[in-house]
């Protein structure tokens, strides 16, 4: 069966200010290059912002009904799929772990989480340990094998007006995001109106980019101008409209597009 990426485990990077947001570390740890080396005795958790599972909200918004996370990892330790329920109002929290395994020398560790549709489990994360050796962690990803209600082509419409130093490094994410996540592949674009008209890339001819020139007509006018440009071309089913002034996390788009892939019609 074909496995849909809902949501990725993202591991710090070399830019990274805030690395709780994304893993939680216990024992002797080091991160580069968007991966962990875990000294044996020491533990990752990915029971962060960026890296639970909101299985209650997907219930809930989407028509997922089945989910499992695979671990990408090597050495001797193990994975433990933990899973979270509010008590009382939502006043206290209860952990479980739902499954666990030995990390398997292919270097993909996958559990499946247990009736996810009918699960009261809120919340889901990952723990890793190094047991008997070191281990290295280089992230992973939460998929379903859930039919796709719908084919998504989603344009992401940027209004700037002289913000070269953010837009650049922005588009330049997408791009590499594109090209690296199949199923985004053929299925993420990027228009830049540019209230200001002297912006431009140094991209391959077959990018996914397209500048549209505009007169400064402000945020809302720039905004508008994407909508209309991207309805009359007639390729987009979404359209996400972004600031210019922005430091991007990738792994959003990659949420967002199987959220609008997954959506239940009554949801959105």
């Amino acid at each position: 069966m074909t496995s849909f990426l809902l949501q990725r485990l993202v591991l710090p990077r070399a830019e990274t200010t805030e690395p709780l947001l994304y893993v939680r570390a216990q024992g002797d740890v080091s991160f580069a290059n968007e991966t962990a080396l875990l000294v044996k005795g020491a533990e990752i958790s990915f029971d962060t912002s960026f890296g639970v599972f909101a299985a209650g909200r997907w219930r809930r918004l989407t028509s997922v009904d089945c989910l499992s996370v695979t671990v990408h990892a090597s050495g001797s330790g193990r994975i433990e799929l933990v899973g979270v329920r509010s008590a009382v109002r939502g006043l206290s929290l209860r952990e479980n772990i739902v499954a666990s395994a030995g990390i398997s020398s292919s270097g993909k560790t996958t559990l499946e989480v247990p009736d996810f549709t009918k699960s009261s489990i809120g919340t889901y994360f990952v723990r890793v340990s190094a047991e008997q050796s070191d281990v290295v962690v280089s992230g992973g990803q939460w998929t379903t094998t859930t039919t796709a209600p719908r084919e998504v082509r989603l344009s992401l419409s940027i209004t700037t007006f002289n913000r070269q130093d953010y837009v650049k490094p922005t588009v330049a994410k997408v791009l590499q995001l594109v090209e690296n996540v199949d199923s985004l592949r053929d299925h993420m674009r990027i228009l830049v109106v540019d209230n200001a008209r002297n912006i431009s890339f140094d991209t391959a001819p077959n990018a996914p980019i397209s500048v549209v020139q505009n007169p400064n007509l402000g945020g809302a006018g720039g905004f508008a101008r994407g909508i209309i440009h991207l309805r009359d071309e007639g390729w987009s089913t979404h359209v996400l409209l972004m600031d210019d002034d922005i430091t991007l996390e990738p792994e959003a788009l990659v949420r967002t597009f199987a959220l609008f892939t997954f959506a239940r019609v009554d949801a959105v």
